[in-house]
């Protein structure tokens, strides 16, 4: 594993690799990663080219009660449920990196909520994998942004969150088979957002597969409780997969959901989520993710059991 200091898009990152995949992590602000993809690819020498997987968006910003929040594309650990207010926290200052022996960790200062958002990478030797490692540390003592109207710890769920380019089909696994022993009781539930149009063309409904056309178009978000434990997004050729811990035994957030996909004209998102935890000071909630890259994949167009 190697880890060279490189910018990305004017952005000062770390590049970390093991021979067959890189990523590119911000270190003046984030974390965010702004690069991952194939190691070597000529196409696409450091800073350069569309080998990227994740979306490239330096000027996409919101404005939120806290400050201006840019997005600038890639993956970024969030929490969750979503408000302007605390979701949204400005994320411009520097970043402390600590190296391992597979990789490195990235920690940021506290949210306006007292919470570090820390992102772990350990690359896997010899294959194209990456265990990412997603923390909330609570940090900040007893304060009144700390705690509820009730005098409680905030209850928040980590949420990790991968920006891609559009063009490709994201694949989230569904729920088959009864979970009782006749198939009376119901074996799946899908939540919408208010913004989603149900009769949006770029939705492929399938018995074990849901696909998503990665085209751009109005805002769209939908999400469910995956219990396969892995969602993935096919582009040029490549299926990238992120795999995850599911408990079906806990409470999640947005009417129970672990996976989410969220679409637009400029990028799709594949989305996961840990379980809802009440985060006091000394508190961490830990979430972490696999990422695997396979080469040579043909187009998902047909759905297993159709």
């Amino acid at each position: 594993m190697t880890i060279t200091l490189a910018a990305f898009n004017d952005i000062p990152c770390a590049w970390l690799s093991n021979g067959q995949v890189r990523l590119a992590v911000s270190t003046d602000r984030g974390p965010r990663v702004l690069f991952w993809g194939w190691e070597g690819d000529p196409l696409c020498p450091p800073g350069t080219g569309r080998a990227n997987l994740f979306a490239e968006l330096p000027d996409f910003v919101v404005d939120n009660p806290g400050g201006p929040f840019h997005f600038l594309g890639g993956h970024r650990l969030w929490h969750s449920p979503e408000t302007l207010a605390d979701t949204y926290w400005p994320d411009d200052e520097p970043v402390q990196i600590r190296t391992t022996e597979q990789g490195a960790v990235f920690a940021p200062p506290p949210d306006g909520l007292g919470i570090v958002k820390e992102i772990e990478f350990a690359l896997a030797a010899g294959r194209p994998e990456v265990t990412v490692t997603h923390r909330l540390r609570c940090v900040s003592g007893p304060s009144a942004m700390l705690r509820t109207g009730m005098g409680r710890p905030v209850r928040r769920a980590a949420w990790a969150l991968s920006m891609c380019r559009l063009g490709g089909v994201v694949l989230l696994p569904q729920p088959h088979g009864p979970l009782d022993p006749a198939g009376l009781l119901p074996n799946r539930r899908l939540v919408f957002w208010p913004y989603a149009d149900l009769t949006d063309p770029r939705l492929i409904l399938g018995n074990r597969m849901i696909r998503i056309d990665a085209q751009p178009g109005p805002a769209y978000k939908l999400g469910y409780f995956n219990r396969d434990g892995w969602l993935g997004y096919w582009l040029e050729g490549t299926l990238f997969t992120k795999s995850f811990e599911c408990g079906s035994r806990t409470s999640y957030p947005d009417l129970g959901c672990n996976v989410e996909c969220y679409l637009n004209d400029q990028f799709v998102e594949i989305e996961t989520l840990g379980p809802l935890v009440r985060l006091g000071p000394g508190d961490t909630a830990t979430h972490v993710e696999t990422w695997r890259l396979q080469a040579g994949a043909s187009r998902p167009s047909a759905d297993p059991l159709s």
